[in-house]
């Protein structure tokens, strides 16, 4: 009886070993190991992305769908007055904000509630309803010389919060509303979203993945690429989000073509406009390489542009470095590649190789194209401006201000600055 005790502590011992292993082997620091059975054991979780809260998916719902006509008493009413909107300075080099200026302005772009004039003319400043205030080209010596109590200041940025210059310390109860690409502005001015375009929601469930994924695609998104791996990038110093030295890490072992400031690779260019803006340029990337790099200048929440969007609704694979799981709440899973996941980046182009020898895996990252639609046209970005003349017109919207911005702004931006790329 003795000896079967001692056995039987031995065999609990070699348990309890083997289960520190694999739980030593699985996991390294706060990351996962990649890996997934029946595929590789390069390959990422897809459990990160498959059980993320949609917290962010409601408001994506809500984002184009949440406005309706303004409601009249019966026919013989007569339509609610327009509100006024003014533009107080420039965005991107232009007073229109991608709207345009007039009455007719956001009838134009499909606004439900749309009866606000947009203007630039700062002449009776004090008779407006609401005045927009581009981050960018803010000036605390040029500011309305009178405010009324109607009006609605609204601080409006597509810029993130990471750079030094663009601080808003001294806008203390300055702003009622804020309008950016953050998804807790008051009115939401995305980049982009992805949005289902049948029954398939955004974020299936584990045993609904397996099933899209065993499902071969319509299309071979291999066929006919011979090249591995692409980077646009025209700010060579955007050291806050470490995408340079990923780069460089990442080099070492793959192929990576850098167009650009920053590379040697060129691209055709539009008249006026760079070439991170050439349609024809994002094109051929896609027609010709693997993957791309979607790599954002600073990493901070909500922080998704054009970037990611742009080469979603392209015939090529995006690899992002997200730290705060924006890229897995707004994309279907596995519809992506996210960096930050693997445990170094020699772990990450052993997985990028592995998928670009084998097709099947390959367009598995492709599982969604036809249940999905990215939508980051004007027209999609400019309903943050319906948004706000729906709100204008809505007397029973509280009033609020802001009276520490740089908390709302800056603290809960939660921006990680120069992570270590190993």
């Amino acid at each position: 009886m003795e000896m079967f005790n001692v056995n039987r502590r031995a065999i609990a011992s070699f348990i309890a070993l083997v289960f520190l292993f694999i739980e030593w082997t699985l996991f390294d620091g706060h990351h996962v190991r990649p890996r997934l059975p029946n595929h590789s054991t390069l390959q990422p979780a897809l459990s990160n992305q498959q059980q993320q809260p949609q917290q962010l998916y409601h408001l994506i719902d809500n984002y184009s769908k949440d406005q309706l006509p303004l409601p009249l008493a019966n026919q013989d009413d007569e339509p609610p007055a327009f509100k006024r909107i003014l533009f107080w300075n420039t965005f991107k080099k232009e007073k229109n904000y991608g709207v345009g200026l007039g009455r007719d302005a956001l009838r134009q772009w499909g606004c439900p509630v749309w009866r606000c004039e947009t203007s630039d003319n700062r002449t009776d400043v004090q008779n407006y309803d609401a005045i927009v205030f581009h981050l960018r080209t803010w000036n605390q010596k040029d500011l309305p010389k009178r405010r009324s109590p109607h009006q609605r200041y609204v601080f409006f940025s597509l810029e993130s919060p990471a750079w030094a210059a663009y601080r808003v310390a001294r806008m203390a109860n300055f702003f009622n509303w804020t309008m950016t690409y953050r998804w807790d502005s008051d009115m939401i001015h995305p980049y982009g979203y992805i949005a289902p375009t049948g029954n398939v929601p955004l974020h299936p469930t584990p045993n609904q993945m397996k099933f899209y994924l065993s499902k071969p695609t319509r299309v071979n998104y291999a066929k006919g690429k011979t090249k591995m791996a692409a980077w646009f990038v025209s700010n060579c110093q955007a050291v806050v989000s470490s995408r340079n030295e990923m780069i460089k890490k990442l080099q070492k072992y793959m192929t990576i073509d850098v167009y650009g400031n920053c590379g040697n690779m060129t691209c055709p260019k539009k008249r006026d406009k760079s070439f991170e803006s050439s349609d024809e340029c994002r094109d051929m990337v896609a027609d010709n390489y693997k993957f791309y790099f979607a790599l954002e200048n600073s990493l901070c929440r909500h922080y998704v542009t054009e970037k990611f969007f742009e080469n979603m609704r392209r015939p090529i694979l995006s690899v992002v470095f997200g730290l705060h799981d924006d890229h897995e709440k707004l994309a279907p899973p596995h519809s992506f590649i996210n960096g930050a996941k693997f445990k170094s980046m020699k772990a990450l182009a052993d997985y990028l190789i592995l998928l670009d020898k084998n097709d099947t895996l390959y367009n598995e990252y492709f599982w969604w194209k036809p249940h999905f639609q990215v939508r980051d046209s004007q027209r999609d970005k400019n309903l943050g401006l319906c948004h706000l003349c729906a709100a204008l017109h809505d007397p029973t919207r509280p009033r609020k201000i802001y009276a520490d911005l740089t908390d709302w702004w800056e603290t809960k931006s939660k921006c990680v600055f120069s992570p270590a790329i190993l």
